[in-house]
């Protein structure tokens, strides 16, 4: 009787290790941060770097109340920039953002770029925000860990007159 009872068990733990592994592989597919594109992309960049973003807040005047609240609840930057094959680049990342959790929240376009900006959410926190600016001969990726609320985001698009009507 107790040898059936840990087949049992063992049959138990079994499924219950396959569902976590499950959701945990399927979790990690489902978001996906900009520091995975980042690192598969930025050895084609002209330029890219990576910041803790509290070295920003030190160059700031005490003029800049909303950028220093951003920065406040802000981790990490990566910045990378593109001049050679951008349409490929470009390619790869709208699949990445297609992939992604990422939500597009504003665009803007004129006549020579594109600006486009995406949130990645958990929680009802904005953990990342993505700026993807084009041109017809550049392409400019920022990545931005963030702890912002939606409160937060709306505070510093309101301050600085962005309408996102």
């Amino acid at each position: 009787m107790i040898r059936h009872t840990k087949n049992i068990n063992t049959k138990s733990m079994k499924k219950i290790l396959f569902l976590m592994a499950f959701a945990i592989i399927t979790s990690g597919y489902a978001q996906t941060s900009f520091k995975t594109f980042y690192t598969e992309n930025n050895q084609h960049a002209d330029f890219s770097f990576g910041l803790n973003t509290s070295i920003i807040g030190s160059f700031l005047s005490d003029d800049d109340k909303e950028l220093k609240e951003l920065v406040k609840k802000a981790k990490h930057a990566r910045i990378v920039v593109f001049s050679d094959n951008i349409d490929a680049i470009n390619s790869n990342f709208n699949k990445f953002i297609r992939r992604s959790s990422f939500d597009k929240l504003m665009k803007i376009k004129d006549e020579s770029s594109n600006i486009n900006l995406y949130t990645l959410e958990e929680k009802d926190i904005i953990k990342e925000i993505v700026i993807q600016i084009s041109t017809d001969n550049e392409l400019v990726l920022l990545g931005l860990n963030t702890n912002l609320t939606h409160a937060d985001l709306a505070k510093i698009f309101n301050d600085n007159h962005i309408s996102l009507n």
